[in-house]
């Protein structure tokens, strides 16, 4: 599958979804309109971006979104180097996502962190693992509601399907 179906949308009622298929690189706006969606994995190989209409799902909870993942890998693939991904930033308007309670982004090309991530008053727990991001902004100290902040890097592992 390379793309999301438009179809989607006519899951109005979907609250769980998980996306694994290495060869989805853009988000349709039809996953957009899933409004009562609470929980949201993007597990792709790479991902050109994550669009300003992430703020419409205004029920989300838990955001999870890893590159290097690959559901299907053909016997001499090579993982996309962290500095060749085109996902390179969180757009600001992840900031108007006041329900979020989890942010967990693996094996990306961000840098940076968007200052609007302080808006989310629900936010507890907020993972950047295998990015470039080498401290923690200021802004992250003033988010003293957060339970959990983690950035690390750390050897890279191939995501499966849970089978093994």
């Amino acid at each position: 599958m390379r793309e999301i179906p438009e179809r989607i949308r006519e899951l109005y009622s979907l609250k769980h979804l998980t996306i694994f298929e290495q060869d989805i690189r853009i988000l349709s706006h039809a996953l957009f309109e899933l409004e009562s969606l609470e929980s949201l994995t993007i597990q792709v190989a790479d991902l050109e971006e994550i669009p300003a209409d992430i703020a419409k799902l205004t029920h989300l909870k838990n955001l999870r979104i890893s590159c290097g993942c690959y559901d299907r890998p053909a016997p001499d693939f090579k993982v996309i180097p962290k500095a060749e991904l085109a996902f390179r930033h969180l757009p600001p308007e992840i900031g108007e996502l006041q329900q979020l309670e989890y942010l967990d982004v693996q094996y990306s090309g961000i840098h940076t962190l968007p200052p609007e991530l302080q808006n989310l008053k629900n936010l507890r727990s907020l993972d950047i693992v295998n990015g470039f991001i080498e401290s923690a902004p200021d802004f992250i100290y003033k988010m003293t509601w957060l339970d959990r902040f983690l950035i690390e890097d750390k050897p890279f592992h191939l995501c499966n399907h849970g089978d093994d």
